[in-house]
């Protein structure tokens, strides 16, 4: 018998092939940055377990094994860890079911999450139905999420890390879960899968794992590269896939005339005298600057928050206006919080009056003001150093410069190869999302499951190596930005 199961009912509410992939188990494979976020939850939910002294887990245990316990301990009235629940061909495992008064239960759901999202409510509405038609009354709907103020001081305060929000309202405004289950257990029971069908829903809740399957059937330049969201879904609807193909009339941003305009004649779009005005706004030297960061749910440092941005890397190219670079770097080595010996080595290396330069700012300037807060004994360097900083994604972000090779992108991913043939292929490391698990699972836990993963010291050269391409890398799109205003 095929079961719908919550995860199975939450991929049939954001696309049905997902829901058939996902069934047959065919999903691509889960890359090492899902699994360490998985695992990230997985902590989380032991900090739970303290709030419900009294109940039983029973986490591990095989499926008829669980659903026998979860029945005698309803029986008993007992607050329950991982409840299975199974009524015809529809199944749950409740993170935490709890007995209230009257004979009725509230249930319990936990995210590793900094706030309630929309998404979670037909989580808890299906969850609530499969339970009421097994005879239990839920009268309380409760969402626990990690509280984004807790600051670590010692050893972790579980109520003070757990938000426990009531949700019962919202849930119970949810509606249209049994015809929604019919429906996807006729999808789960097709011997093909449905048509894809490219929508906003392949990006929420969350980034669809068949996205890169379902969307290499468009165009190489098509319509979802505009910058304009609502337009560019507006066309896909009505059928209107290459940026070729888009009307003439179509109401565009300008930013968008330029990405058609560089389309359509093959070759980039270069707007010489606002790309000099940034370069002669330029205060030498430069100091070429990028982080690499990791971040946890749970925080496992003092003074650190969940999911904060811990940054343990950086590299830096200084260059003088006569082109010539020097390059400093800084890789924690792991063990303790990488934070004080990169702030000690940092503040040396940055020590000047020239602008620091780096891609994309919003990400620096948020790292280095955390660390302001959190080690104020370094707050009056960082400051200043926060003002010297200039983003080299500017002029890409205002389309001063667009190749048709960006695909809609002013990454520095897309921009470095666009501009100078240079780039990241072919690195063990070519990612920040990577570059962030492995140094975690290296170094800050090595002594986990990681016995797939690259040794410790492979990794450090890999990090140094992709880091280093960061900085060398905007002081390549420099150079080639006043190559080409000549």
């Amino acid at each position: 018998m095929a079961l719908l199961t919550k995860s199975k009912y939450m991929n049939g509410l954001q696309c049905p092939r997902l829901l058939w992939f996902a069934h047959k188990k065919q999903l691509p494979e889960i890359s090492v940055s899902d699994l360490h976020r998985f695992s990230q939850g997985h902590d989380f939910e032991e900090y739970v377990k303290p709030l419900f002294p009294d109940g039983v887990d029973l986490n591990g245990m095989g499926f008829k094994e669980n659903l026998d316990r979860t029945e005698e301990l309803i029986g008993e009235r007992k607050t329950i860890f991982e409840a299975g629940i199974m009524v015809g061909n529809l199944f749950i495992r409740a993170d935490i079911i709890r007995p209230t008064d009257d004979d009725k239960w509230a249930l319990y759901e936990i995210k590793s999450t900094t706030k309630v999202k929309p998404q979670h409510m037909p989580d808890l509405a299906f969850q609530k139905y499969v339970l009421e038609k097994a005879g239990l009354k839920i009268d309380r709907c409760f969402l626990i999420h990690l509280n984004n103020e807790y600051v670590r001081a010692g050893d972790i305060d579980p109520k003070g890390l757990i938000i426990q929000d009531e949700v019962t309202d919202d849930v119970n405004k949810v509606d249209g879960i049994e015809t929604n289950a019919k429906e996807f257990h006729r999808i789960i029971s097709m011997d093909t899968p449905p048509e894809s069908c490219i929508s906003k829903d392949c990006n929420k809740p969350y980034s669809c794992p068949l996205k890169p399957d379902c969307w290499k059937t468009l165009p190489e330049n098509n319509v979802l590269q505009l910058t304009n969201w609502r337009v560019y879904w507006q066309l896909l609807d009505a059928g209107i896939k290459d940026i070729k193909d888009v009307p003439v009339g179509t109401k565009l941003t300008a930013k968008d005339e330029i990405l058609m305009t560089a389309v359509n004649n093959g070759t980039p779009v270069v707007i010489k005298d606002k790309i000099k005005t940034f370069l002669d706004s330029l205060n030498y030297p430069l100091y070429h600057f990028d982080f690499e960061t990791f971040d946890t749910a749970v925080p496992i440092f003092d003074r650190s928050r969940p999911y904060q941005k811990m940054a343990f890397q950086y590299s830096l190219h200084i260059e003088a206006e006569d082109g010539t670079t020097q390059h400093k770097e800084f890789l924690a080595d792991g063990g303790c919080d990488p934070r004080p010996a990169l702030l000690e080595q940092m503040k040396t290396d940055l020590d000047g009056t020239g602008d620091i330069i780096v891609f994309n700012k919003s990400f620096e300037l948020s790292v280095m003001r955390k660390l302001a807060e959190d080690f104020p004994e370094h707050k009056t360097w960082l400051e200043s150093a926060m003002k010297r900083v200039v983003d080299l994604a500017d002029p890409f972000r205002s389309f001063y410069y667009y190749n048709p090779t960006q695909k809609g992108s002013y990454s520095i991913k897309k921009v470095l190869p666009a501009i100078t043939g240079k780039g990241y292929s072919g690195m063990d490391i070519s990612n920040g999302a990577d570059a962030s698990v492995l140094y975690f699972l290296t170094h800050i836990r090595p002594n986990g499951d990681n016995d797939n993963l690259p040794p410790k010291d492979k990794v450090r050269q890999d990090l140094i190596k992709y880091c280093c391409l960061d900085t060398e890398g905007m002081v390549w799109i420099i150079d080639g930005l006043k190559k080409l205003i000549g």
